[in-house]
């Protein structure tokens, strides 16, 4: 099945009415598609919730808005009491014949996609004949008060905003015991296909996503928390602005979690929210700890998304593995999907996405302050993370490293100043020095050497592999530590972002000719890392010829580890193929 089915199909497969042929469609399709999967969860839990008649054993808030280029779950505030009697006198099949001559001052032109709690309609407002959407909740839910309930709030909240990002809702009440809202009709499709249809280019969809922060920010300021951001809640129009819908989960600030006008995901085993976009907290089921970053988390995955195609970690598989994936996997770093993935984006993402809540973004207005700041090429605020926050990270994630880094600091200190000290007594002797303090300082001087040499080759592997706040916090220890080394040198022309042809020519100055060998090997790494294998071979080829026509006793300048690594990348050059693209396999 290419395409999601609609709720009409859903409905009859999880009440086990549907063909043999329709339920291994249905089913084939679930396995790729986490919010139908979502969406035959929630209306498995509202069938049983109303069958048994507002028992807590199932949790309507949990519903999933439906797929669809349309407004379907938005907004709803009945005006009379929950504890009202209710009597339906049609079933769900009578349902769109009978709204056209309930409500009046609306001709209904259409049903649009249904989802888990609501059915939505395109329709007409008579009086100024402009195109409107009415949301009505399914007949099979109006027995629970609890469906009711969630219905009523959804409108009052929304009610209370008014931005142009989000959908407003015009009139609401109760009909013949039927629940529903008028709200603005936003003709457009959601967010996922209108970047993907448009094409938009990089800076484009962070443009789009600017305004999709702002308007959560303008919601975080009026006290609401929308807990179900994703791709199906957030409609763009022809014009390219996007409208946020759906605040059926939202959660009205300083309100608990248990009290009787808030109470969402507190039955075990129920999460609020969709698993596409889920927060780590939400994934857990910690109601009480959801707040305004939860939205920031879910903001974070929906940018990733826009620009790198992928979710930041696997939400495919059972609904269990991926809620602990969820919880435990940390986001894989965009420039391993995109090797020219901008640094500074990254850095947003990574930090709207951070697992723990006091890492991250600590409102939906921080994020969109960095949002701006890159728009307007002003520096972004992540960037101050500290040296010792980035170095715990490596150790969180790469063992090797730190090992190196640790040692090494421990190390270099210690003969940094063992060989101060043997400096001091030896310019302090009237003689010249003798054959045992000329061995320990050459010694030292060698150990030195080794570790530097060690230490670059560290921040050469974060570098090649694109972590490159890894890359600087080494970077910063070879800068302290060793302030006049050709290592330092390698490393900011590495790091400078400056294009190659501006660059180049400077750094190969500053070497000298005597160094051309490491400038050759150097600009060989900038084409390796960029996938210019042609050009990285040719110039390991130039730096692995100038060392072999170097003296014997010049040779140890160069290193055993810098020899290995050029043999190594020719290596991979040469089997590979030059002329091939960097990560691509036979």
């Amino acid at each position: 099945m290419s395409v999601c089915p609609n709720q009409e199909l859903v409905e009859r497969y999880v009440k086990g009415d549907c063909s043999a042929d329709e339920q291994l469609k249905v089913e084939t399709h679930l396995t790729g598609c986490p919010d139908c999967r979502e969406q035959v969860e929630t209306t498995r839990s509202y069938i049983t919730d109303s069958a048994q008649a507002g028992s807590a054993s199932v949790d309507e808030d949990t519903a999933d808005s439906v797929h669809g280029e349309f407004p379907t779950e938005q907004n709803n505030r009945p005006t009379k009491s929950m504890s009202e009697e209710v009597t339906l006198p049609y079933g769900a099949d009578a349902l769109t014949a009978s709204m056209e001559s309930m409500i009046e001052g609306y001709r209904i032109i259409e049903e649009l996609p249904r989802g888990g709690q609501a059915v939505v309609y395109k329709a007409i407002h008579t009086a100024t004949n402009t195109k409107v959407a009415i949301k009505v909740l399914l007949p099979t839910l109006l027995a629970s008060a609890r469906a009711r309930y969630y219905f009523e709030r959804e409108a009052e909240l929304i009610a209370s905003l008014d931005h142009p990002n989000i959908v407003s809702i015009r009139d609401s009440g109760i009909i013949h015991g039927q629940y529903y809202f008028v709200m603005q009709y936003v003709e457009g499709r959601t967010l996922d296909r209108y970047v993907h249809s448009q094409k938009l280019s990089f800076r484009q969809r962070v443009e789009l996503f600017d305004k999709i922060c702002a308007a959560v920010t303008y919601a975080h300021q009026q006290g609401i928390i929308h807990r179900d951001l994703k791709f199906a809640n957030i409609l763009v129009d022809k014009r390219g602005e996007p409208h946020i819908l759906d605040f059926g989960l939202a959660k009205a600030v300083g309100l608990s979690e248990q009290s009787g006008d808030n109470a969402v995901a507190t039955m075990t085993g129920q999460w609020a929210g969709s698993l596409s976009t889920m927060s780590p907290e939400q994934a857990a089921g910690k109601p009480d700890l959801i707040d305004v970053r939860t939205d920031v988390y879910s903001l974070g995955v929906i940018l990733y998304r826009m620009l790198t195609g992928q979710y930041p970690y696997d939400v495919s598989g059972p609904t269990l593995e991926v809620l602990k994936n969820i919880q435990k996997a940390e986001p894989v770093r965009p420039r391993q999907i995109i090797r020219k993935f901008d640094s500074d984006v990254e850095a947003i993402l990574l930090t709207a996405l951070a697992g723990e809540r006091s890492r991250r973004y600590q409102s939906a207005a921080d994020l969109q302050a960095d949002i701006e700041n890159w728009l307007h090429g002003r520096p972004i605020r992540v960037r101050s993370v500290s040296t010792m926050y980035v170095l715990r990270k490596i150790m969180a994630r790469h063992r090797y490293t730190t090992t190196v880094v640790v040692l090494l600091l421990l190390i270099i200190l210690g003969f940094a100043y063992f060989s101060f000290n043997l400096y001091i007594t030896t310019i302090r002797a009237e003689r010249g020095r003798d054959d045992t303090k000329q061995w320990a300082y050459l010694e030292a001087a060698s150990t030195l050497r080794r570790n530097r040499q060690t230490l670059f080759t560290a921040f050469l592997g974060e570098w090649q592999q694109g972590r490159d706040s890894e890359a600087k916090a080494i970077a910063k220890i070879l800068y302290n530590l060793f302030r006049d080394s050709k290592e330092k040198q390698a490393a900011q022309f590495l790091l400078n972002p400056s294009p190659l042809a501006e660059k180049e020519s400077d750094f190969r100055r500053a070497l000298t000719e005597e160094y051309a060998w490491l400038a050759d090997f150097i600009v060989g790494e900038y084409h390796y890392r960029e996938g210019s294998r042609k050009e990285a071979l040719e110039a390991y080829q130039r730096s692995y010829g100038a060392i072999k026509q170097m003296p014997e006793d010049s040779r140890q300048r160069v290193g055993v580890w810098l020899v290995r690594q050029l043999m190594a990348r020719l290596g991979d050059l040469d089997n590979v193929g030059a002329d091939k693209p960097a990560g691509e396999k036979e």
